[in-house]
């Protein structure tokens, strides 16, 4: 195997030329990760094809991630006891106005 090099490829050329560089050390066997063992997942060789060529994507932050969609629920769940709530008072209402009329024609027989 040979030393790779750090800097990554500007061209389209010569990011093409350096992914099948990688690959056919993996599928000779010579391709080796930062653990100096040799790659045999086909997924994580495609990865470092792409890293050394410059072309992975950068990682989501999973925590950042994670803290909009948990706001984003418990903004949702706000809004459901808030909608609960007026629904609730609106039925109170009709029951008490039912109620109230209810006694008043009893107490005018």
């Amino acid at each position: 195997m040979e030393q790779h090099n750090d800097a990554a490829p500007k061209t389209k050329k010569e990011k093409q030329a350096k992914i099948a560089k990688v690959m056919r050390e993996f599928k000779a066997g010579t391709l080796k990760g930062s653990d100096k063992k040799p790659i045999t997942n086909y997924k994580q060789a495609v990865a470092i094809a792409l890293s050394e060529a410059g072309m992975s994507m950068p990682k989501k932050d999973a925590s950042e991630e994670y803290m909009r969609a948990f706001i984003r629920q418990v903004l949702q769940e706000e809004e459901a006891m808030e909608e609960e709530e007026t629904m609730d008072e609106s039925a109170g209402e009709k029951r008490c106005k039912a109620y109230l009329s209810a006694v008043k024609k009893n107490s005018k027989k």
